[in-house]
C-alpha cells in the first residue's frame, strides 16, 4: 500500500491537479480530501480517472459531493457512513473535509492511473455553480493505493 499525498496545494479556478499518479497496475483504495477556499463553487469539479495512457477521463461523479456520496453543497450535514463521509464542513470559511473507500466499487487498473479533481467545472461555455464563479482553492488529499 502506498500514501499519496498532496498538502496545502492552491490550485486556481478550473485547473485540474492530481491526487495521484501511478504507473503499473494496483488499485485505489481510499481518498480522503480537505479544502477551503472563498466560496463553495470548488465543490462542482468532477472527480476523473485517467487509466493507462487515456487522454479522456472516466468521471467518477459529477460534482465533489457526489464523489463523497453527498449531495447539493453536503446540505444534509455531517454523516459518517462505511463507505464514505462528511468529516468537516464550515459554510462561514467554506472548507470541508470528507473520505471515500473503493471496496464496494473498486477503482482497479493494469496501466497505471491519473486520479485528478478541478476546482470548480466547465462545459463548453458554462461554468457550473449559483455565479459560476470558482476561486482558488487550497486543498489537502490523501489517496492510498495498493500497487502490484
Amino acid at each position: 500500500m502506498k500514501l499519496h499525498k498532496l498538502s496545502e496545494r492552491v490550485v486556481h479556478p478550473l485547473e485540474e491537479f492530481d491526487l495521484a499518479r501511478v504507473p503499473g497496475a494496483g488499485l485505489v483504495f481510499q481518498v480522503a480530501m480537505a479544502a477551503k477556499s472563498s466560496n463553495l463553487e470548488f465543490l462542482e469539479g468532477q472527480m476523473r480517472a485517467y487509466f493507462g495512457k487515456d487522454t479522456n477521463p472516466q468521471f467518477l461523479s459529477s460534482g465533489l459531493e457526489d464523489y463523497f456520496l453527498g449531495t447539493y453543497y453536503f446540505n444534509r450535514g455531517l454523516y459518517h457512513f462505511a463507505q464514505a463521509g462528511l468529516t468537516h464542513k464550515n459554510e462561514k470559511d467554506n472548507s470541508f473535509s470528507a473520505y471515500r473507500f473503493h471496496d464496494e466499487d473498486p477503482l482497479v487498473f493494469n496501466e497505471g492511473i491519473r486520479l485528478a479533481c478541478r476546482c470548480g467545472e466547465r462545459r463548453g461555455e458554462k461554468t457550473f455553480g449559483a455565479t459560476g464563479d470558482p476561486k482558488t482553492t487550497t486543498y489537502t488529499t490523501y489517496t492510498w493505493t495498493y500497487e502490484w
